[in-house]
């Protein structure tokens, strides 16, 4: 214990201080403890305001949905998604219509619709033209009335195995056998089919799109070809214009007038 007088150490059991003979007791011992000031004074935590902690929340909301929003940015650069094109923001379109097989299309303002010759099975051959590289042709021809008769499936197995053929003359690869070369999408309230693929012409990779729209007794077929370099330009644009189809009854005869024409939109 220590003296309440002098402060020296003394024995705990010693009833004398030592050192001053002061008398020791534990009641003295208390109240000595009691006079003196704490070496530090003990202070106890600040009661904050509920806007405080509301502050902290909004703060660790705002930085986790801006890291939230640099991983999707990241991601998106990773995946390679495509964002609009440059040659579709503020695209004007022009329009074709045949007046012999009624059906029209769009097409974007500074392409060219070529008219082609048609030949053996096909009712018209079109070219829409950006270069000389890139260029969708449009080509239609009548459904053997032999493939109608097994529904939308008979059509789907014939345009496949036309598909394959097609590929393959251009010196590109398909999948495996049995598993479906074709995807199923729509054009309006016509069915469609269309795959997309990679093959080398002439040393040059080059991207294809592929598209056959069902339209009665009649077929179109929609082919894009782009440098594989320049594809992700162009093909929003492939689509458009395959998506823009459309068919109505032909106003004249064939053989009477004119078989296409081109106006503003």
């Amino acid at each position: 214990m220590i003296c309440p007088e002098c402060g020296s150490y003394q024995p705990d059991r010693a009833k004398f201080c030592g050192i001053c003979g002061t008398p020791l007791s534990q009641e003295s011992l208390v109240e000595s403890f009691l006079r003196e000031k704490p070496e530090q004074e003990i202070r106890l935590p600040r009661f904050r305001s509920p806007w405080f902690y509301l502050s902290v929340i909004l703060l660790l909301a705002v930085t986790l949905a801006l890291l939230t929003g640099a991983v999707y940015l990241v991601y998106r650069v990773a995946r390679g998604e495509e964002e609009k094109a440059p040659e579709e923001e503020g695209q004007e379109y022009l329009q074709y219509y045949d007046e012999i097989l009624g059906f029209g299309f769009a097409y974007p303002h500074g392409w060219m619709v070529e008219k082609g010759q048609a030949t053996g099975e096909e009712l018209t051959s079109l070219r829409v033209v950006l270069t000389s590289r890139k260029y969708l042709e449009i080509k239609a021809f009548v459904l053997d009335p032999v493939v109608s008769v097994g529904g939308l499936e008979g059509i789907r197995e014939y345009l496949e195995q036309r598909a394959v053929d097609h590929v393959r003359s251009l010196g590109g690869t398909v999948q495996e056998e049995g598993a479906s070369l074709l995807t199923y999408t729509r054009v309006g309230e016509m069915p469609a089919f269309y795959l997309e693929f990679e093959a080398n012409l002439m040393g040059e990779p080059t991207s294809f799109f592929l598209q056959y729209v069902i339209s009665d007794d009649c077929c179109f077929q929609f082919e894009g070809r782009s440098p594989s370099e320049e594809i992700r330009g162009v093909r929003p644009l492939f689509w458009s214009i395959a998506d823009s189809l459309y068919r109505r009854q032909p106003e004249t005869s064939p053989g009477s007038g004119s078989a296409g024409e081109e106006k503003g939109d």
